[in-house]
């Protein structure tokens, strides 16, 4: 029985209606409400859940939901696959221009590159006691390519004259076409180091292939533009540098004539130009002596 008085008193309380008045200072009122304890506590639980049902809709129907911790979109994750993926191709990929341009560095410089693995020795066997004899075929071997024509650096004919892709038999079955139609500004100087020709061309040039060959490097630098390098048969190989768009990469094969680039401005000479490098067996050659310019 007292339980039933507790329920029915506290739902007469809460039902219980409160004047709420607004007044100025001389307490003239101004603004008046009627409320109860009921009122009150719908008028915060509408509240409430109004805020939290903007919010929601607020984080699933706007980007701000990428800002909640844990929420990953499906295509950001798969983006990011395909970006980490083509990072470490472009990686690969130039890690192994880097190598192919050392290779072609000491190629062309006529050195001969140091195996880099490391030598396997055994751990059993005892080298500092292993007899060291020079065999005779050793001595007249050494003899023989001492005897022989030196290898002169300070005379470029000299170096030339012995190893001049013209002077084989060979050469006279090989067109070699022109790279670009234009003017010669700057020759081959062997003792400036400048090891090919400068030739100028007009604007949107086609560079084109003097022989047929294999592309074995190609890359760009401030300073020479887009560079392309060719091997030919016969230990020729061409190089193309101051192009402004490559048509080929490494790994691609071109025809004698073929379009292989666009000549591009000169840093150097501030015209449109191509520069134009001819090398045998390791050693450059004066390009003119080969092509009809």
């Amino acid at each position: 029985m007292n339980l039933r008085k507790f329920w029915r008193k506290a739902f007469t309380n809460v039902r219980h209606k409160y004047r709420f008045s607004v007044t100025d200072e001389s307490f003239h009122e101004k603004l008046s409400f009627r409320l109860s304890t009921l009122n009150v506590w719908t008028i915060i639980a509408v509240g409430s859940i109004s805020v939290v049902a903007v919010t929601l809709a607020i984080v699933i129907f706007t980007p701000v939901r990428q800002l909640v911790p844990g929420y990953i979109k499906k295509e950001l994750v798969e983006q990011s696959l395909r970006d980490r993926m083509r990072l470490d191709s472009l990686q690969m990929r130039m890690e192994a221009q880097n190598a192919m341009l050392k290779v072609l560095t000491h190629t062309l410089s006529g050195e001969i590159p140091m195996e880099e693995s490391e030598i396997i020795r055994d751990s059993l066997r005892n080298y500092q006691n292993i007899p060291y004899r020079i065999a005779l075929e050793d001595s007249l071997l050494r003899k023989e390519i001492e005897n022989a024509d030196k290898y002169i650096v300070d005379n470029p004919v000299t170096l030339l004259s012995g190893h001049d892709p013209a002077n084989n038999s060979f050469s006279d079955n090989i067109v070699f076409y022109t790279p670009v139609e234009g003017n010669i500004i700057k020759k081959f100087n062997y003792q400036e180091k400048h090891f090919g020709i400068d030739i100028e061309s007009e604007d949107n040039a086609v560079i084109k292939a003097v022989l047929d060959g294999d592309v074995i490097f190609t890359s760009w630098s401030p300073e020479w533009g887009h560079i392309l390098v060719l091997d030919h048969e016969n230990n020729l190989i061409s190089l193309y540098c101051s192009a402004s768009t490559l048509f080929k990469h490494a790994g691609d094969f071109v025809k004698a004539g073929e379009a292989i680039g666009i000549a591009g401005r000169s840093t150097e000479h501030n015209v449109y130009n191509l520069h134009f490098e001819f090398w045998y067996n390791g050693t450059p050659v004066d390009p003119e002596e080969y092509l009809a310019l």
